[in-house]
C-alpha cells in the first residue's frame, strides 16, 4: 500500500511538472516538425531521452528546491 501511494504521488508530480512545462514541450515538438530526414530522427530521440530524464529526476530537483538557501546574512 505504501508503494502504491508513492507511485500515485510520483504520477501527480509528473503531471504538475508537465503542465508547468507545456510551452517548452510544445516548442520541442514544433522544432521537431520543422526538421527532415536524419536530423528529425536524431532530434526526436534526443527530445524523448531528455524528457524521460527530466521526469525521472523530479525527486532530485524537488529535494534541492525545498531546502532554504544557506546564504550568510551580514
Amino acid at each position: 500500500m505504501k508503494y502504491i501511494k508513492k507511485i500515485i504521488n510520483w504520477l501527480k508530480e509528473i503531471l504538475k511538472e508537465t503542465i508547468a512545462q507545456t510551452f517548452t514541450l510544445l516548442g520541442f515538438f514544433i522544432a521537431w516538425l520543422t526538421l527532415t530526414g536524419t536530423a528529425k530522427d536524431i532530434v526526436g530521440i534526443a527530445i524523448i531521452i531528455s524528457t524521460i530524464l527530466w521526469l525521472l529526476t523530479i525527486g532530485l530537483r524537488k529535494d534541492s528546491d525545498d531546502k532554504p538557501s544557506q546564504k550568510a546574512s551580514r
